[in-house]
Parts: structure tokens; C-alpha cells; sequence
């Protein structure tokens, strides 16, 4: 939401937040493909992550494409209820429930 303002601040720090969540999720999902997979599979396990990671990129990127021709406010709402989704999956699967 802080990339649709015209401040210049919050557009900087909109971008320096999703580079950080950026950095923590690719750091963290390739740790744990090295954890889940025997290292005799890990090129293949890392060459299928990149490929699913990739399409599943192009295909959000185009529907936040679509979405932000049409309407700010419903891509902002179609996000917030993704990651909504997102954490209640999170905390359906975390160990030790």
C-alpha cells in the first residue's frame, strides 16, 4: 500500500519493507528445500522450486497487473486477503500446533 502514495518517504520505505520480506523468504524457503531434500536430489529439488517460483511470479505479477488497471483498491484488498490466507495456512501447518 505504500507504493500507491506520493510521498516519497513511504514509497522508499514501502520498498526497502519488500525487499526485506524479500530477502527473508528466498533465504528461508532454499534453506528448507536443502532441509527436506537428500542432497543427491537438491539440484533437481532447487531447478523445480526456481521453475514454480517463476510461474507462480508471472502469473501474481499479471493479475496485479489487471487488478491495478482496474482498480488500487481492489488489488489492495485482493493482497491484504491473500496474505490473510497466507497466515491462517501458516498457522493450520506449523508444527507443534
Amino acid at each position: 500500500m505504500l507504493a500507491f502514495t506520493d510521498r516519497l518517504a513511504l514509497v522508499v520505505a514501502g520498498a526497502l519493507l519488500w525487499g526485506a520480506a524479500l530477502g527473508v523468504q528466498e533465504s528461508t524457503l532454499r534453506a528448507t528445500v536443502a532441509d527436506l531434500v537428500p542432497p543427491t536430489r537438491r539440484a533437481t529439488a532447487y531447478g523445480l522450486f526456481a521453475a514454480v517460483m517463476g510461474a507462480a511470479t508471472l502469473a501474481g505479477g499479471t493479475l496485479a497487473g489487471v487488478l491495478y488497471a482496474r482498480s488500487v483498491p481492489a488489488l489492495i484488498i485482493f493482497t491484504v486477503a491473500v496474505q490473510a490466507a497466507a497466515l491462517l495456512l501458516l498457522a493450520a501447518t506449523r508444527p507443534g500446533r
